[in-house]
């Protein structure tokens, strides 16, 4: 995954289109791969609220932001793997007839 498609915005989802325009399989790789990093950073917030928090330490904004922060980078790091959720989702759309065709022409 590379750093310059990794939030979803206006200019991640043109790039992201233009280079479905070029190489649809690596697009539809990198999109797979964006995708199992937002189901890891949901998995690893869910997970957090679990946890019983104690009132010893307060919980102040910048120790959340940093919380968010490692729980996106994990995310990423995570994503991407062989054999992961990422891999198989690409793998099984790879298979299905729309992606397909549109590897087949990708300029369509």
């Amino acid at each position: 995954m590379t750093a310059d498609i990794t939030a979803l915005n206006y200019q991640s989802l043109e790039k992201l289109n233009a280079l479905a325009k070029r190489d649809p399989k690596l697009a539809l790789k990198k999109l797979t791969s964006e995708f199992e990093s937002l189901i890891w950073y949901e998995i690893l917030k869910g997970l957090d609220r679990t946890i019983m928090k104690s009132e010893l330490l307060p919980e102040s904004f910048e120790r959340k932001l940093y919380q968010e922060f490692l729980y996106q980078e994990v995310a990423r790091v995570v994503s991407g793997r062989p054999r992961g959720f990422g891999d198989f989702l690409y793998q099984q759309l790879l298979k299905s007839p729309y992606f397909k065709k549109a590897i087949e022409n990708p300029n369509k």
